[in-house]
């Protein structure tokens, strides 16, 4: 029987890519094989925690660094150690090239380390993947972090540059009101303040990089994530990719796990997150939307707009 290669980084965190993996450990009963990366860990404390973790699995366990050649089939736990940080699309490529020549993998998992499983979900996910038209990437629905409610990301539609700019623009008005983003980007969310239940399996543009399921055929064909972008934008990008190749992409809502949120993330400097994100948008705009010169105008206009008003909230908050 084929099996799964479930990808997780790490960043700094290692409690989290440990809770993650015993999740997956209780809940899962489909075959599966572990590719963990860590992705230039600076805290000193990540991948010994994990090495000392991950050596205790049965079925074989290999510990190797980014600058070794690694071929063929994998042991059921690969432990890649990265000599930098570069980020969420060219460090799971990083672990998703080490699958490449593993012909017992067929499939490709994205975890991210703050996951946890409640349910056995891959089996299922699989058997939808299988039998939905034109399945490219099939995600469960995420829990937020308490596990009381939903985190509404994991549904998404695209962002349009119309949908940017209406932002940026209505940023004071947002801020009088005391709008969450969730308000704001409610129009891209779709099951946001809907009803249940839910249709079993629905079709979205966006996929849940925090926990995706994608063949690994279907991947290699898109050239897996594209390494241009640091953090962000991601799933925008796979969405754009997949429609070339008339593949779209589901969620499963009767499948479940927690988000506990962005944990690695949260100890990011704000500015750096920002930074990134601003790249990556609009590295997307750029090169995946073919958008008139006049809509980049302006929504480059609104973003100064926007951060003139930033800028307006901190001297009004001194």
């Amino acid at each position: 029987m084929k099996k799964t290669a479930i990808i997780i980084l790490n960043y700094n965190n290692p409690s989290d890519t440990i809770a993650c993996i015993k999740s997956v450990e209780r809940y899962n009963t489909a075959p599966v094989k572990y590719v963990i990366v860590d992705n230039g860990s600076t805290d000193g404390v990540s991948v010994p925690e994990i090495d000392a973790f991950l050596s205790g699995f049965a079925g074989g366990y290999k510990c190797v660094q980014e600058t070794d050649a690694v071929s063929g089939i994998l042991p059921n736990v690969t432990f890649l150690t990265s000599l930098s940080n570069d980020g969420y699309a060219r460090g799971n490529n990083k672990g998703i090239a080490l699958t490449a020549d593993d012909d017992e993998i067929d499939r490709l998992m994205i975890l991210n380390n703050d996951i946890l499983f409640i349910e056995d979900i891959i089996p299922a996910l699989k058997e939808a993947q299988d039998n939905l038209p034109a399945c490219a990437i099939i995600s469960p629905l995420l829990m937020n972090g308490k596990g009381s409610g939903i985190d509404w990301n994991c549904a998404r539609k695209d962002t349009t540059i119309g949908s940017w700019v209406k932002n940026n623009f209505l940023a004071p008005y947002y801020w009088l009101c005391k709008k969450s983003v969730y308000e704001i980007y409610r129009e891209s969310l779709l099951l946001y303040k809907k009803e249940e239940p839910y249709p079993e399996f629905m079709p979205i543009e966006l996929p849940s990089g925090s926990c995706m399921l994608v063949k690994k055929d279907v991947f290699a064909a898109i050239g897996n994530f594209d390494p241009a972008t640091f953090l962000y934008y991601e799933e925008n990008i796979l969405y754009r990719k997949l429609l070339k190749l008339k593949l779209g992409n589901y969620i499963a809502t009767g499948l479940r796990c927690v988000h506990l949120g962005a944990a690695t993330m949260a100890k990011s400097p704000s500015k750096i997150v920002a930074q990134a994100a601003k790249a990556s948008r609009s590295y997307y705009v750029r090169t995946y939307l073919d958008s008139p010169w006049w809509q980049r105008a302006l929504l480059s206009v609104s973003d100064a707009w926007l951060q003139g008003f930033v800028f307006f909230k901190s001297i009004v908050k001194k």
